[in-house]
């Protein structure tokens, strides 16, 4: 699966080659404008509700299970997890009507296992950028990223196959439309999931922009090249079903 950002850092490449390589035209001055900065503008307040903590909810954690790699299903609020060079930043679980809400802004349904998934949303993946940034130093993942490490987890988003393959138990998972070459812009680690499916899928139809849902066994797994992150997270054991 490392193949796709190898494949990634080529295109990027490519194109920064391209740039370098194209006469640059004179471009005409543009006019600076002040901006008075005198009065600073209203800022609204706004009262959380009161929610119930979640940090221990009622399953206990397995004495017995790999902290790096937990059992599927097994509880775990992620501050007891470890991840290869980083550390779980703690942050604020709790429960209302049924959700889990991370440090107020978002709503992660479900349950974690196989029969109910946690569903996961794109915003709160890239969240781990405000962090997480081995090149600067910053290495660090939010528990609410965290406490995803080894449980199941729903997603939709753009699927994209090996090119040179007309059938493949891998494939990448993405916010953005890209078919692994030509069309769309190439992930960033914060907006993919490199997937191993439970069942290869057909890949005939190759530069077809394909949107599907994965449901599957999410790993945070930091892939990092001269201290720049290339990878992020990985998915295994998963299901692809491309029913919108």
């Amino acid at each position: 699966m490392r193949l796709f950002w190898i494949t990634i850092l080529i295109l990027v490449g490519a194109g920064l080659a391209a740039f370098f390589l194209i006469p640059s035209q004179e471009i005409a001055p543009t006019p600076v404008v002040a901006i008075s900065t005198n009065s600073a503008p209203a800022v609204a307040t706004v009262t959380a509700p009161t929610l119930t903590p979640v940090d221990q909810l009622t399953l206990p954690l397995s004495a017995s299970r790999p902290a790096t790699a937990p059992t599927p299903g097994s509880f775990t609020n992620g501050l007891d997890q470890i991840i290869k060079d980083a550390k779980v930043r703690p942050g604020r679980l709790v429960e209302k009507d049924g959700a889990i809400i991370a440090d107020g802004k978002f709503v992660i349904q479900g349950k974690g296992t196989k029969e109910s998934p946690y569903e996961v949303t794109w915003e709160l993946l890239m969240s781990a950028s405000d962090t997480y940034i081995p090149r600067l130093g910053e290495k660090e993942i939010p528990q609410r990223i965290a406490m995803l490490n080894g449980r199941y987890v729903r997603i939709s988003g753009y699927i994209a196959f090996p090119l040179i393959v007309t059938e493949s138990s891998e494939c990448l998972v993405m916010l953005n439309q890209w078919d692994g070459c030509c069309i769309g812009v190439p992930p960033s680690p914060y907006d993919a999931i490199e997937v191993k499916l439970a069942t290869p899928a057909d890949n005939s139809k190759r530069h077809v922009i394909r949107v599907g849902t994965l449901e599957g066994v999410f790993h945070i797994d930091p892939y990092v090249v001269e201290k720049w992150l290339v990878g992020l997270y990985t998915m295994d054991n998963a299901t692809l079903s491309t029913e919108m």
